[in-house]
């Protein structure tokens, strides 16, 4: 593990990496994004759970933030300023010499706004790298309506019990706009959890677990771990 700093816009963010293997290789990398609650509870623990599992596949993995500090009362909810920020720890990672990171091979997993902050990176962005896309429920922008046609496998997670922050019918749409594509999947879940609005999953609930078995299948699927 190697927590990091990295630069964007003149200003510095912290970043977490789990390196792959230092066997001469490039693994393929996978950022973990969070929403706008930072790293704050209940998603920094699961956010940097999944990184590290995935880790022990053999993918580099890296858990980026892009505030400078978690917020205390998280209101932002425009993806578009964050992209950049994004493209940053992206090109961090790829040219960290302690990574061990093939950037050519990318996944990108997104929680909330970090989801939405993904899609936006994709639809922006006409290189073409990210080979799958985990989606944990998050909020639709115009740019991610207009650009689904470059995004890659893409696999969609969400409550459907009165999510009170991002509605499923966001994730639904996405579902319907990349059928035109490529074969999307959008698994739902009616899952209780008053404290946080219905919006994140339960940490260690049915749908936690779930989601995180069905997301590293696809992730194992279209983006293969190992060294090249």
């Amino acid at each position: 593990m190697i927590d990091d700093e990295y630069e964007s816009g003149g200003k510095k963010y912290t970043i977490r990496i789990y390196p792959g293997p230092a066997d001469g290789k490039k693994h393929p990398m996978i950022l973990v994004v969070h929403g706008n609650f930072g790293l704050n509870p209940p998603f920094g623990a699961q956010i940097d759970r999944f990184a590290r599992e995935l880790a022990a596949l053999d993918y580099v993995t890296a858990v980026p933030r892009y505030y400078v500090t978690d917020p205390a009362e998280p209101t932002d909810r425009d993806a578009l300023p964050h992209v950049a920020t994004l493209t940053s720890a992206i090109a961090h990672v790829a040219d960290h010499k302690g990574a061990h990171a093939d950037p050519d091979r990318l996944g990108l997993v997104g929680y909330s706004l970090g989801a939405a902050t993904s899609m936006t990176y994709i639809a922006s962005n006409p290189a073409g790298t990210v080979k799958v896309l985990i989606d944990f429920f998050g909020p639709l922008n115009d740019t991610i309506k207009s650009g689904v046609a470059r995004f890659p496998p893409t696999f969609i997670f969400h409550n459907n019990n009165n999510d009170m922050f991002v509605d499923v019918e966001d994730s639904r749409t996405l579902d319907r706009l990349l059928g035109k594509t490529i074969p999307p999947r959008l698994t739902e879940y009616t899952e209780s959890n008053p404290r946080y609005g219905n919006h994140p999953f339960v940490e260690d609930g049915t749908a936690d677990k779930d989601s995180r078995e069905k997301a590293t299948a696809e992730i194992k699927k279209h983006l293969p771990p190992g060294g090249k």
